[in-house]
């Protein structure tokens, strides 16, 4: 568990309100529910997924659109080509009813509706059903394994699709006896609303059993549904995207019909593989000869950094060609300027397979990144430096320090006001400055997602000091074991 203890967990928070409202109203929540159910049960579950949400507000954005008729916003999808509807149902905290799950029926008996809530009974289940859902939402967080499997059952017996979504490698261990065919993974943490665009494929990773997967969440342009295609995800859920910008749809559902039955790219999926519970992904940064390469992957590293720019630990091709094979992914670090292609000798070795990732330390936009099979590395100056963060989405940023005319490697840190910053924006990578004797402090108060490290791990510019390498290895394995 992360030590940073958060005020408040949101997703509790919420569903202990609901169960205080449905101990008051019933499940029904002072809604007319028919006693049987009216409306055709339309197969949920069809193809590849995009299933498009009524969603007015949320704890995280507040108020996103009025929509004064849920059926008119589900309307506006249908016309898009949406298939699949989620009508949140909640009223404090997303604004939704019960009524606009009937409404959105009514209005679209042809639509595949699910029920999304923080349900937390059998009950829920039975009412859901009556008043026109084809499946519900489960949040194995909220439920206890027992209850979760007699409302999957139920939703059987009733024809429904059970929609299960995890969010730690618990909430599988809970879903697996029930083997369910459809899993969400919501890459916003419901404790506190964050976004972690690799989250979902850190879940998936811990899912034993055939299912298909939904990502849910974060998805605000087209290239962040590319991104969970890519990586294997059978479908998206889009919410606040979709209510601002209904175009949306379409340009997700042909991302989908373009895409390969095969995740073209799977490298995001190696790395949310890679993630121990507890411990930040370590990357080893300047290697420059085969003796310091061996080291770092022994002793754990799971990404090696080789610079192939000017700097006093710069390294070359013949270098990268001469290394064996590592569970380690190998990641060259350019300096490119805005526009400028990746050079083909480079190129050629993430072609041939002696490198695995870019990371871009230069000028380069967004569009070079994204095609570039790598991440952006930022240096940090001010909390403008920090708002670049999402022009890079869904991809996470390195963050480095500034250090004017330099590209990064100085050995500073950055503010850690700014650090703090950036954490509670979500997914954190962090670099500058670290070394065996801060990176303790670094883990208790920052918990980042990754460090990466260089010079304060070395003897002299490119050459690993072994003590400092073993010290820092003892710190990151002592934080992980007490987590």
């Amino acid at each position: 568990m992360n030590q940073r203890k958060e005020s408040q967990d949101i997703r509790l928070e919420i569903a202990m309100k609901r169960a205080s409202r449905v101990k008051a109203l019933g499940a029904e929540e002072g809604f007319a529910i028919p006693a049987t159910r009216q409306m055709p049960l339309t197969p949920f579950c069809r193809e590849k997924m995009l299933i498009c949400e009524v969603k007015r507000k949320s704890p995280s954005k507040g108020k996103i659109d009025e929509i004064p008729r849920a059926d008119t916003q589900a309307k506006l999808y249908r016309t898009k080509g949406a298939t699949h509807v989620s009508v949140l149902t909640e009223p404090d905290y997303f604004g939704g009813s019960l009524q606009d799950l009937m409404d959105v029926k009514t209005s679209c008996p042809e639509l595949s509706v699910l029920r999304k809530d923080f349900l937390l009974t059998p009950e829920d289940i039975d009412v859901s059903f009556r008043a026109g859902a084809d499946a519900c939402l489960l949040i194995a967080s909220l439920l206890e394994a027992p209850v979760l499997e007699v409302m999957y059952r139920r939703c059987e017996e009733l024809g429904m699709t059970a929609l299960v979504e995890l969010h730690s490698r618990e909430d599988a261990a809970k879903a697996e006896p029930l083997k369910p065919q459809l899993v969400g993974i919501n890459c916003r943490d419901l404790k506190t609303f964050r976004i972690y665009p690799l989250q979902p494929l850190r879940i998936r990773s811990y899912v034993t059993w055939d299912c298909r997967v939904v990502y849910e969440s974060g998805i605000l342009k087209a290239q962040d549904g590319e991104f969970a295609l890519q990586s294997g995800f059978n479908g998206l859920l889009v919410g606040e995207g979709v209510v601002r910008n209904p175009e949306l749809i379409v340009q997700l559902k042909t991302k989908m019909e373009s895409q390969a039955s095969q995740p073209s790219n799977d490298i995001w999926s190696r790395i949310a593989g890679m993630t121990v519970q507890g411990r930040p992904l370590v990357k080893i940064c300047g290697l420059t000869n085969r003796k310091d390469f061996d080291m770092a992957v022994d002793l754990g590293a799971d990404l090696c950094g080789f610079i192939l720019a000017p700097s006093p630990r710069q390294t070359n091709a013949e270098f990268l060609r001469s290394l064996p094979t590592a569970k380690a992914l190998k990641v060259a670090v350019v300096v490119l300027s805005d526009g400028e292609p990746l050079p083909d000798e480079i190129q050629n070795l993430l072609d041939e397979g002696f490198l695995d990732m870019i990371q871009y330390h230069g000028s380069e936009n967004p569009n070079q990144v994204w095609n570039g099979q790598g991440y952006k590395a930022l240096r940090v100056k001010d909390t403008d430096s920090l708002d670049r963060i999402t022009d890079y989405n869904p991809l996470p940023c390195l963050l480095d320090a500034f250090s004017k005319g330099k590209a990064g490697g100085t050995g500073k840190q950055i503010e850690r006001s700014l650090v703090e910053i950036a954490r509670d924006r979500g997914e954190l990578w962090l670099a500058g400055g670290l070394n065996p004797e801060n990176i303790a402090s670094i883990l208790k108060d920052f918990n980042p997602n990754l460090v990466d490290l260089s010079s304060g791990l070395e003897s002299s510019p490119g050459i690993k000091d072994p003590s400092k390498m073993n010290a820092f290895f003892k710190e990151i394995n002592s934080y992980a074991s007490i987590q």
